[in-house]
């Protein structure tokens, strides 16, 4: 008896797992594919070179290029879940650095309740980001390619350029669990949450306090888009979090403070603040934003104000704002895009605002599928708030590109 109800359950447990294994077989396991792209640029800049301003040091024509290789999949599981995964490998070495191995990369799970990311991504405010938009993707006065002139950061504030996406406050990519809700008549809501700030972690560790570091990375956005007739409106708003374990204390435990320097001819000084009264134990960016498109236009910009820290290397001021506005026209294989951006900077050490104006032109030709040509003219202005010997810029660029994309 106990033999024949031996024998009876393993003929169970076997059919079970034959059972299991003719599900499995219907169900596509994940298929993984390569994509990417190459984008490249010459830009011709002539900026200027007086006493006092930002030296002509650099050369007068540059090269540049960014290059990316995403490699993703997903499958749809009987339950209709889909599932999946995707890695960004950049190609873009320096003289120091070289390649990065990896970017961004998740996992996702996606079905009726929405989807949910894990990974090194960006939060659920920037990818939900609105900005002006342009008539050539590899430019743009809020690009974070091909800006060959000099707004700024060269100088203590660090203006890069215009920036309504990234607030720039801490690591991008870092490692984070990102939600967003299905959309319903075109409204659609996101929330992500990190606990450090790194894109490491992978072996995790104890949790612990990171001396001088940002933390609790806490992000929350909201977008509608809809049609109505021949117009499609998109409108954003969304708000980002963070907490600053210990003001002005660096990862060492060293106390450190908001320093400026400024330069004329003849004089160098080094204006330093050692109080930590303009720092921000909570600093948080805001962002709205809206685009309308009606046929073959597209009108719309961004807007980002961040609260910055004093021991904050992307930051060093008290509070940045940003904001973009941008009309574009596409038709068939042609785009052209008209754009204005400023950059404002409050700089901690010296109660001044440094600020970065620019205005821009471009345009684009889709040569054939994936690849395309383009130009752009810009006309940057960027204004050191320090009274004596400010290093103030202006430039002018003209930039053609070519992109191609797999």
């Amino acid at each position: 008896m106990k033999k024949t109800l031996l024998l009876g359950t393993t003929a169970l447990i076997a059919a079970g797992v034959v059972s299991s294994g003719v599900v499995q077989a219907a169900e596509d396991p994940i298929s993984v594919g390569v994509g990417g792209y190459v984008r490249s640029a010459m830009g011709f800049i002539d900026q200027n070179s007086a006493d006092g301003q930002f030296a002509n040091a650099a050369n007068s024509m540059t090269i540049a290029n960014d290059i990316e290789i995403t490699i993703s999949g997903s499958t749809t599981l009987d339950n209709g879940i889909t599932a999946g995964v995707s890695f960004n490998i950049e190609g873009n070495a320096d003289a120091t650095a070289g390649s990065e191995s990896l970017d961004e990369r998740h996992a996702f799970f996606q079905g009726s309740f929405g989807q949910i990311k894990f990974g090194q991504i960006e939060s659920a405010r920037q990818e939900m980001t609105n900005f002006a938009p342009s008539g050539n993707y590899n430019f743009g006065v809020n690009t974070p390619f091909f800006i060959f002139g000099n707004p700024g950061n060269n100088g203590t504030t660090g203006i890069f350029n215009v920036r309504t996406y990234d607030d720039g406050l801490g690591i991008e990519d870092n490692l984070k669990l990102v939600y967003f809700s299905p959309t319903f008549n075109g409204f659609r809501i996101g929330a992500s949450y990190s606990p450090g700030d790194s894109n490491g972690d992978q072996y995790g560790g104890n949790a612990g306090n990171a001396l001088g570091g940002l933390q609790n990375n806490a992000a929350v956005a909201a977008e509608f888009s809809n049609n109505f007739g021949d117009f499609n409106i998109r409108l954003m708003a969304g708000y980002e979090a963070y907490t600053l374990e210990t003001c002005n204390v660096n990862a060492a435990g060293v106390t450190t403070v908001a320093s400026r320097v400024t330069q004329t001819p003849a004089l160098t000084t080094t204006i330093a603040n050692a109080s930590d009264q303009n720092c921000e134990n909570n600093p948080g960016s805001t962002q709205f934003g809206g685009k309308i498109s009606f046929g073959e236009w597209s009108i719309g910009g961004g807007w980002l104000e961040s609260d910055q820290v004093s021991n904050n290397a992307a930051g060093r001021g008290m509070e940045r704002t940003d904001y973009d506005i941008g009309v574009s026209w596409w038709s068939g294989p042609f785009g052209v895009g008209l754009m204005y951006g400023s950059a404002e900077v409050e700089v901690a050490a010296d109660n001044t605002t440094d600020d970065f104006t620019i205005y821009e032109l471009n345009g684009t030709y889709v040569l054939g599928p994936g690849i395309d040509v383009g130009a752009t003219i810009r006309r940057g202005d960027f204004d050191d708030g320090t009274a004596v010997g400010g290093l103030d810029n202006e430039f002018t660029e003209f930039a053609i590109s070519a992109a191609m994309t797999f």
